[in-house]
């Protein structure tokens, strides 16, 4: 990374993602309107999981030696507290545990989310952004009323993401939480971002 001269000018990161250890770097040359620890406590799944448990899917924090209960036929959903391990995210054995620690080279001490698998109506997905408490889902999409208690209890976070999707039986849960300074637009249309996203934050910074 970069960087050149510091500036006072309050500012929004908006790009790839960043560690803790850049975006701090970043912080110390650009006045961010989202600090390092905000920016963690979104982007990041210990950041976000406890204080939203019941609107998500149950879930554990572990590391490669946590290994799931199989013994009734579960399935889990395992990533880091970050991203997901693509295709070998979901795993049904301890086989696939084994071959997924395995295949990543995940370090014995490395921080995993162990997500209870839940099936989810095809292409129900939806990505919303909240700026200042504030939900905005592409093309006018309202976030349901079942989970507005979420903005409130993830406050005062300033800029973040929400993914949100319906069960099979027709429930809205919410996927994830993430920064929104590097969340993808997902269905958003770049313009539509920009008219109303990046609009309103323009009107708190």
């Amino acid at each position: 990374m970069w960087l050149t001269a510091a500036t006072a000018e309050p500012a929004i990161y908006r790009g790839w993602m960043l560690s803790a250890e850049e975006y701090e770097l970043l912080a110390t040359r650009i006045a961010l309107r989202v600090s390092t620890v905000s920016y963690l406590a979104s982007h990041q799944a210990s950041g976000w999981y406890d204080i939203i448990q019941p609107f998500t899917f149950p879930s554990i924090f572990g590391t490669v030696a946590t290994v799931p209960d199989f013994s009734a036929g579960q399935r889990y959903f395992v990533k880091g507290l970050v991203k997901s391990f693509g295709n070998d995210s979901v795993v049904a054995s301890q086989e696939q545990w084994m071959r997924l620690c395995r295949v990543h080279e995940l370090l014995p001490t490395e921080p995993l989310f162990i997500r209870q698998f839940t099936p989810l109506q095809a292409g129900s997905e939806r990505r919303f952004f909240v700026v200042d408490g504030v939900a905005y889902g592409a093309a006018g999409i309202l976030l349901p009323d079942e989970l507005r208690p979420v903005l409130a209890l993830l406050q005062p976070r300033l800029f973040y993401s929400l993914d949100v999707a319906l069960t099979s039986a027709g429930q809205p849960l919410i996927v994830e939480v993430g920064d929104g300074q590097v969340s993808d637009l997902k269905e958003w249309g770049l313009a539509e971002f920009g008219s109303i996203v990046l609009t309103a934050l323009v009107r708190i910074t």
